[in-house]
């Protein structure tokens, strides 16, 4: 039994081998780890948007609440003076009313802006979650990949272990 070259040649492409798909599976760990931190990431920014729902319609009740006191007070101090409800004492609710309603608009429209930037932040670690999991997939077929050829490898040098020089 005679080793060549190509005997020893073959043996270290499969040691090589091995060691590529012992890291590719190593990527691909960490690729998956990734890809749950890009998913708990997505989950938390769905929770805000929801706080912010919330949120935006106590600020909301808040500020109508507000404004039908403000309107009610200002009824009742026109009326305590003897004012009719006309003229100027109209114009004064008209606009606490029409400025209470802009108020009103402009939370919730902060509210709508906020969400859709945690909606927005949700999808991206969802794709980057996707990206992730594609990545690891790669690497364990990468692995795979390297097993096989390591095994060929393996089979070519014992193919060239009795082979004369």
């Amino acid at each position: 039994m005679a080793f060549g070259n190509s005997t020893f040649s073959d043996f270290g492409a499969a040691a090589s081998d091995i060691f590529a798909g012992e890291a590719d599976q190593a990527k691909a760990q960490g690729d998956y780890l990734e890809a749950t931190e890009y998913g708990d990431a997505a989950k938390l920014a769905l929770q805000n948007e929801a706080f912010t729902k919330t949120s935006t319609a106590i600020k909301e009740a808040q500020q109508t609440r507000e404004l039908t006191m403000n309107l009610g007070q200002q009824t009742a101090n026109q009326a305590s003076g003897g004012f009719a409800a006309s003229g100027s004492s109209l114009d004064i609710l008209r606009d606490s009313a029409s400025q209470g309603a802009l108020t009103h608009a402009v939370i919730g429209q902060q509210g709508l802006i906020t969400e859709a930037g945690y909606q927005e932040q949700a999808t991206s670690y969802d794709t980057m979650q996707q990206a992730a999991v594609e990545a690891g997939n790669a690497e364990n077929a990468a692995a795979n990949n390297s097993d096989i050829m390591a095994g060929v490898n393996v089979l070519a040098g014992l193919a060239t272990f009795g082979t004369p020089k």
